[in-house]
């Protein structure tokens, strides 16, 4: 009896000592994963980066009889520059126009929309569409769930938290909006249609609860592509 209880005594030391070489392991592993994790080297981040422009894209409220904000078709005019900053460890979208504002007929379809959703003065609404539009999305994943997160900024200072998953050749994102869209929700889709194309549609959900869909078409630029 007195063997058997020494042995038992043994086996629980040496169990207790496995335990904490693991912790220490495990330990050792999480502080190191934390402290400097890997950089955005997944096939999705890397297949991002680059010069993207809009071939069309199209606005509209959905459940109602509105006519919605129309249809845009003008090649290369706007558009976002993916790049990879701090060693790789955040994405960066941020938006470009080569003529820097809207058309007229744009700023009048703008106009229309957010005469339904705010109660803003003309003159106000005259300054919001004369100004330059730019927006900065900054991205990466978080290294303890997995999940990738993301948060916009605008010149309107709207800013946005996002986070979400990939899905085979989709960027599934959960936006919550604050600033000038402050009650607002949405669900982003980013899709792979090629090495050199890709979709961006998102749903909003108005504080009112009337909803509206934007959808972008993009292609990379043509120099990007033939590197």
């Amino acid at each position: 009896m007195k063997r058997l209880s020494i042995l038992i005594l043994v086996i629980m030391a040496g169990m207790v000592s496995c335990t904490a070489i693991q912790q220490k392991e495990t330990a050792k592993e999480s502080k190191s994963s934390s402290f400097q994790p890997e950089p955005l080297e997944d096939d999705w981040s890397k297949w991002l980066v680059g010069k993207w422009q809009v071939t069309s894209g199209h606005s509209d409220f959905l459940g109602d009889e509105s006519e919605g904000l129309g249809e845009s078709n003008e090649e290369g005019a706007s558009g976002f520059i993916i790049e990879s900053i701090l060693n790789g460890q955040f994405l960066t979208w941020e938006s470009w126009n080569e003529t820097g504002e809207m058309t007229d007929e744009q700023k009048k379809q703008l106009k229309e929309a957010l005469k339904q959703t705010t109660n803003v003065s003309d003159e106000e609404l005259e300054r919001f569409v004369s100004m330059p539009y730019k927006s900065l999305l900054i991205q990466t994943i978080d290294p303890k769930t997995g999940e990738r997160i993301a948060y916009c900024f605008d010149s309107q200072r709207l800013y946005g938290q996002g986070r979400g998953r990939l899905e085979d050749n989709k960027e599934v994102m959960e936006w919550e909006w604050s600033g000038i869209g402050r009650g607002v929700t949405s669900v982003g889709i980013t899709e792979k249609i090629n090495d050199n194309k890709l979709s961006v549609s998102m749903k909003y959900t108005l504080p009112d609860g009337n909803k509206m869909e934007e959808k972008l078409e993009m292609i990379r630029n043509k120099i990007e592509a033939e590197k």
